[in-house]
């Protein structure tokens, strides 16, 4: 048996709290409310100030977690923040992003086209496309429109949000980290490759332990997983080191995790496809087959969204087809 990448023993603290993972770069573990039980934040000294990246889930813990692991660094959110990069919309990374700004008076930063649609999003949600997207791939209405009621309310941004471009560079400790362009779990993500000292911050674009989410959701650009996997093809050989995920264990052997990912999402697509090779089925009906177990709702919404991604991508590759009808079906080509 082929044995997969393993993790590099670093920042093994418990949920809730902080731990050094390198001199000057500290992880705090912030709780979050659904199963993955946590997201992990960063924490970069530098002569300007402390730089944050990402903030987490807004809600008490998460907020205690926060002052808890800055007093543990020896620095105050009110005084010593110089900056807060966000590295997606998602509510576990963006979440306490106004709060944490309120509080420390820090500029915060996104992907420049990440910024408008998150407004968007989360300024004035309306679940309808959700819904519609969800019962058209074979989800029963009802179950619809309870996940897109859940999943789709409002989230208060911080009043100013700065732009950030792929290839810039953002002061990092006593040196930068470039902005590298993450698409296929969100399509504006951002990663972050301090060169000097050969560290990725590498938000859900590659993590070990699991795979990111990469679905098919009414906000989507076409093609996500066929986005996911260039991006993760465009870093093989890059110098990094060391790599932070936004979850799962601290890892080193970032082209090792990247051949993984990549086969993974191959084995899956073969999957797929011989779901639909001798009966057409829905995208929901497919992910009934292949995420099994029991899953709350949220998780099912993950999964179909997921499996639209695959046969959507297998469409692409021309090893499938979708029948248009009132719910749609794919079969194998």
């Amino acid at each position: 048996m082929v044995e997969g990448v393993r993790a590099a023993g670093l920042a093994t603290q418990g949920v809730g709290e902080a731990a050094e993972v390198v001199e000057g770069v500290r992880q705090i573990k912030l709780p979050v409310p659904f199963p993955l039980g946590f997201v992990s934040v960063y924490l970069v000294e530098g002569d300007d100030g402390w730089t944050l990246i990402d903030a987490g889930y807004d809600y008490p813990p998460a907020r205690e977690a926060w002052r808890e692991g800055s007093r543990a660094a020896g620095y105050d959110l009110s005084r010593d923040v110089a900056r807060i990069v966000v590295t997606h919309f998602h509510p576990d990374h963006v979440g306490a992003a106004r709060w944490l700004q309120e509080v420390s008076a820090a500029p915060v930063f996104m992907m420049e086209r990440e910024i408008p649609f998150a407004r968007r999003l989360w300024g004035s949600p309306d679940a309808k496309p959700f819904v519609a997207l969800l019962v058209r791939h074979g989800m029963p209405r009802e179950m619809a429109e309870t996940a897109a009621g859940a999943m789709r309310s409002g989230l208060p941004l911080p009043e100013e949000i700065l732009p950030l471009r792929a290839g810039e560079k953002v002061p990092m400790g006593d040196g930068s980290a470039r902005v590298i362009h993450a698409p296929g779990h969100a399509d504006h993500q951002l990663m972050l490759h301090d060169e000097g000292r050969r560290i990725l911050y590498a938000a859900d674009h590659v993590m070990l332990g699991i795979t990111p989410n990469v679905g098919l959701w009414p906000e989507t650009e076409p093609y996500p997983l066929a986005r996911y996997l260039e991006a993760l093809a465009s870093m093989r050989g890059l110098d990094a080191d060391l790599v932070l995920p936004g979850h799962g264990p601290v890892f080193r052997d970032l082209g090792g995790r990247v051949s993984e990912l990549a086969a993974h999402h191959a084995e899956r697509l073969d999957a797929m496809r011989a779901e639909i090779k001798t009966v057409p089925k829905s995208a929901y009906e497919v992910s009934r087959r292949l995420f099994r177990g029991t899953l709350t709702l949220q998780q099912r919404t993950f999964a179909l969204a997921e499996t639209l991604a695959h046969l959507d991508h297998l469409v692409l590759e021309g090893r499938a087809q979708a029948q248009e009808g009132e719910t749609v079906t794919y079969e194998a080509a």
